[in-house]
């Protein structure tokens, strides 16, 4: 960034705490409104509380967001994603990722069909290690070890992913709902980048080792084929299988550090952090 557009070191620390900048899960409150007290100098719950009086918001709405503001101060306190995952609208559920910093990177692999039974391969990582579950080895172990995250970071997981896991594992229905869930599939759409994950990483220059280079969600259902014959090449198709899922998961940290940044940037944040100097 030129040294003349460049923010203040405080502003920038400010980028850290997307979350408690957010005023849009109060009701009524709108991107409008919310850009509309950035500009003002609401740059956090805490400047808002200071004197909310301060500050033009419609009548009609200034009581809701002060309870709001005021909730969720208490809820960030005591760790409650369950609350944020459930007030902010989903498509802004990446405002909350530093705030929670359990978050689990998840992709599944199938047989090609649409049942719960389908899934052959679920990988789940913490964006240090990445475990991979596999069918009828230890499948059911991620109902419960997934429980540990606040939160899943998916590619189109609320069109596949999800949906084939409640599926799968019916609790996992209550356990989604009490999560936040970023699906880089919209985000990575609202900033401009359209297609599937693999076309996505091409655009960014986010290379695949040379042996899973070229597979698609088609090669996962065929080397699940041929794992499943247990005949020649049975333990080779597995474990280019389980490579490329892990690839699948670990991408998405990358695509999520891309993202991240440039989303900020989309809802007017550093805008009004520039005009407040």
């Amino acid at each position: 960034m030129p040294e003349d557009l460049a923010l203040p070191r405080c502003a920038l620390l400010y980028t850290d705490f997307m979350l408690t900048s957010t005023f849009i899960h109060a009701p009524g409150i709108g991107k409008t409104t919310e850009t509309g007290l950035w500009r003002q100098g609401a740059l956090s719950w805490g400047e808002f509380l200071e004197d909310p009086s301060a500050y033009k918001v419609g009548p009609s709405k200034k009581q809701g967001l002060i309870e709001t503001v005021e909730r969720s101060a208490l809820m960030l306190a005591d760790r409650r994603a369950d609350y944020f995952a459930r007030s902010l609208p989903s498509r802004e559920h990446w405002r909350a990722i530093k705030e929670f910093p359990r978050i689990g990177f998840l992709d599944i692999e199938t047989d090609g069909g649409t049942s719960g039974n389908s899934i052959t391969i679920i990988g789940l990582g913490d964006g240090y290690e990445t475990k991979i579950y596999v069918k009828g080895v230890d499948l059911p172990a991620f109902a419960y070890e997934c429980q540990e995250y606040d939160g899943f970071v998916t590619f189109f997981g609320g069109g596949f992913d999800l949906p084939m896991l409640q599926r799968r594992f019916p609790v996992l229905q209550s356990v989604f709902a009490d999560r936040l869930h970023i699906d880089l599939c919209p985000l990575l759409r609202r900033l401009g980048y359209k297609g599937g994950l693999k076309s996505i990483e091409r655009q960014l220059k986010i290379n695949r080792v040379p042996e899973t280079e070229g597979l698609s969600g088609l090669d996962a259902v065929r080397l699940w084929d041929i794992y499943q014959r247990k005949g020649v090449g049975a333990e080779d198709a597995l474990r280019l299988l389980l490579a490329y899922n892990r690839e699948d998961v670990e991408n998405m940290k990358l695509l999520l550090d891309f993202a991240f940044p440039k989303l900020i940037e989309d809802a007017g944040w550093l805008n009004k952090l520039a005009f407040t100097r």
